[in-house]
């Protein structure tokens, strides 16, 4: 089931990126107005895993960051920032890297590559899931476990240009529970990461990022907590002064070649957005589940 699955959903990326090689003036008649956009990639693991959609393995994501230096197209929080406001033009293209969940495999594997090639990213972690601090060779830096960062692993991060942002406390549905639990999983992470790292911290992913997992309420949360960026798995582009708390992302998988990563970096993935508005409710009862 889980290999009919992946090769279902395999069919419909690949139609999707085919059809969207197709100029827009075939489709509408006339070619769109273009102005600048910002995509946000989105990772989890790094490492081996057959029919595992959110595993690249290291070797395909250090073609893929290679391509992004080679281009100059990847910017930082920062600069995302200031393009969202309106104070800074940006390429069009441009993306920003994100990686979800804490897993160690980042500070492993992930950063060494990030820095190789000064590819500014965000480290999106669920502070309850951080391991007990002790020494690195009692902890296996085999890939295939499930190991998260440890405090000093975390806390290092920002030398090497990853921020650090939230993915909640425990990694709940914050569309699922009450405003008073909501609020509870979003101050408390922020609280926890701003005491690690001694900086402020900014930018929240949703748990799941599906249309359930947030709302109004959630928006007025994290601005109340003092977040600036609240970041989905929607699929979409991002344009200046986009709404800063329902930002889209897009989702980068294993096992597709970097052809396939320079058409999404391109945009050839854009309008999957109806498969997300569509199929929220498969998300939600596990049959697309979405870390």
């Amino acid at each position: 089931m889980i290999a009919l699955r992946w090769h279902l959903k395999k069919a419909a990326r690949y139609a999707l990126v085919v059809s969207a090689a197709v100029p827009a003036s075939l489709w509408f008649g006339r070619r769109p107005t273009k102005k600048p956009r910002v995509r946000v990639l989105t990772y989890h693991r790094f490492r081996t895993s057959r029919h595992d959609p959110f595993s690249v393995d290291i070797e395909q994501f250090e073609r893929q960051m290679c391509w992004l230096a080679e281009q100059r197209l990847a910017i930082s929080l920062a600069d995302l920032d200031e393009f969202l406001a309106g104070r800074r033009q940006i390429r069009d293209g441009a993306v920003l890297v994100t990686i979800d969940d804490g897993y160690r495999e980042i500070w492993s594997s992930a950063l060494p590559i990030l820095r190789r090639y000064s590819i500014p990213a965000v480290a999106f972690v669920s502070s309850a899931d951080m391991t007990t601090e002790g020494p690195v060779e009692d902890r296996s830096s085999d890939q295939d476990c499930d190991a998260r960062l440890s405090p000093s692993e975390l806390s290092s991060l920002p030398a090497g240009s990853v921020e650090v942002g939230s993915h909640s406390w425990q990694h709940r549905s914050l569309g699922r529970m009450t405003a008073e639990e909501a609020g509870r999983q979003i101050r408390k992470s922020k609280a926890d990461l701003e005491a690690l790292l001694g900086r402020p911290v900014t930018a929240f992913a949703y748990p799941f990022g599906t249309w359930k997992d947030f709302n109004p309420t959630t928006t007025a949360l994290l601005t109340k907590a003092g977040f600036r960026f609240g970041f989905t798995s929607q699929h979409g582009a991002i344009s200046a002064n986009a709404e800063p708390y329902s930002l889209p992302r897009i989702k980068v998988e294993g096992g597709e070649g970097l052809w396939m990563f320079k058409r999404l970096v391109s945009g050839a993935l854009d309008s999957w957005w109806l498969v997300d508005r569509s199929l929220w409710w498969l998300q939600q009862s596990g049959g697309l589940t979405q870390p």
